[in-house]
């Protein structure tokens, strides 16, 4: 006899929740935190699911943005096109390995990544890597915000820069706070195919200026030497890396494990591919660091301000809804005091993006994500994959106030990596999640054993009662 999967019982308010807004009941700030949640606390009820269009176009808002296309055109002018294009595809597919797989565990669960972590990590523990993702989700946004005040008329004047980056990082913020359905899914579906369209156009003008695409094939590139491939490599790895941690926090949305699949290659391998190859092709092509400077010499200066305005709306966004879900978790704040936090945070590194020279900074920041970042995925997979074999409970009193076998993974997994860049020159092996998966195996091997030994006793029938709720 089978027995039906059921939705599991749904958490008292106190279960994993961390802090819900306070104040008196009828206040206008608790009403404005509470509208503002998006279910950042709970499973996402069943009858809050969203098309796979809609999940899609809020995906590739990350991608189709400004800083793939800057990575690419550095990747342009260091290496010959072949090269550059081996460098983008390869980082671009261990990308999309670990986006799906986080992925997959908040479709099954309907969980965001901060959820998820506090399964792993433990209610306190969690607290240190959601701090990670929050504060680098946020960098993200600032970067790309300076990269956006950069391209538009008159932004390399101190004052009228810094303008613009207050601006939109407020836009950006107020965005985010009104969640996904009132707001990453609407700028989705008016910013992507904005974003495309002229950049392509962009790009064109750019393949004639240089004389041809064979001209750019066979370009050599104006700063070759600069860098090696490995570490290029690693630095394509880690700009998605934090964006596949938290791939929870839309697919928790989709209806069906198909959704994650078809979702993650829209975004990492059409968006983050796609803008690395045409970034490629600019690189090559115009020989120019400086974004405003290198369309400019094209001659669609101001197309691409437009482009690059435009995109801002849904990656910066996306981005700042990632770092809110993440720091409600750390602070035990509500979502909306989050987002006015982190918006601050971005628009200040925005400001000193765009005063430093924006290419050097984004590609150090990029260089500093790849000691940390990756742990926190490799131990959640490892965690829910291995140990919890692909079932979460997360009721209060099934999850522990720390997990220290995670805690101490991570610990550990950050002095390794920083013994291996700083100490032993590694370009790439710190940037990947095997690290952190391989130390939280390895502390957690007497569980490790009691789960597969559970898991033989119970045999098919018991396997099936416990499946995932999809």
């Amino acid at each position: 006899m089978s027995t039906t999967p059921t939705d599991p019982p749904a958490e008292r308010p106190d279960d994993l929740a961390g802090a819900h807004p306070s104040g008196p009941p009828n206040s206008r700030a608790r009403r404005a935190a509470e509208a503002t949640e998006d279910f950042a606390a709970d499973r996402l009820p069943p009858g809050e699911s969203r098309s796979t269009l809609s999940i899609t176009l809020v995906r590739m808002g990350f991608t189709v943005s400004a800083t793939d296309l800057l990575y690419g055109m550095s990747l342009g002018l260091f290496f010959p096109f072949w090269t550059a294009l081996a460098i983008a595809l390869g980082s671009s597919v261990v990308v999309s390995a670990v986006s799906i797989l986080c992925g997959l565990m908040g479709q099954r669960e309907r969980i965001t990544t901060a959820l998820g972590l506090k399964a792993a990590f433990g209610r306190g523990g969690s607290r240190l890597p959601s701090f990670v993702i929050a504060l680098l989700s946020a960098g993200f946004v600032g970067y790309s915000t300076g990269i956006t005040a950069g391209v538009l008329p008159g932004g390399d004047d101190p004052w009228l820069g810094l303008a613009y980056c207050v601006v939109l990082s407020a836009v950006y913020t107020a965005l985010s706070i009104v969640g996904f359905g009132k707001g990453l899914t609407w700028v989705g579906r008016i910013s992507v195919p904005l974003m495309l369209v002229t950049v392509v156009v962009a790009v064109v003008a750019a393949v004639q200026h240089a004389g041809g695409l064979g001209e750019i094939v066979g370009a050599e590139p104006v700063r070759a030497g600069e860098a090696t491939a490995l570490a290029m490599f690693a630095l394509g790895v880690n700009k998605w890396m934090t964006g596949a941690t938290v791939t929870p926090d839309i697919t928790r949305f989709g209806k069906s494990p198909a959704t994650v699949w078809t979702t993650t290659l829209a975004e990492f391998m059409v968006g983050n591919f796609g803008f690395n190859l045409l970034g490629i092709l600019l690189g090559l092509g115009v020989g120019m660091g400086d974004m405003g400077a290198a369309f400019g010499a094209v001659g669609v200066g101001a197309l691409a301000a437009f482009a690059i305005f435009v995109q801002g709306f849904p990656h910066e966004v996306n981005n700042m809804y990632a770092a809110s879900l993440a720091g409600r978790t750390a602070v035990d704040l509500p979502r909306i005091a989050v987002n006015v936090i982190a918006g601050t945070l971005a628009c200040a590194l925005a400001y000193y993006g765009l005063s430093a020279g924006i290419l050097d900074a984004f590609l150090t920041y990029l260089g500093y994500l790849g000691y940390a970042i990756p742990l926190i995925p490799g131990i959640l997979v490892a965690d829910y994959f291995l140990l919890r074999r692909g079932r979460y409970d997360l009721s209060e009193a099934a999850v522990a106030a720390v997990n220290w076998r995670a805690v101490w993974a991570f610990a550990a997994g950050l002095a390794v990596n920083l013994v291996l860049g700083f100490g032993f020159g590694d370009e790439l092996w710190h940037a990947l999640p095997l690290t952190g998966a391989a130390l939280y195996v390895l502390f957690s091997l007497p569980q490790l054993r009691a789960a597969r030994a559970r898991a033989r006793a119970e045999g098919p029938a018991a396997a099936e009662v416990s499946a995932p709720v999809r």
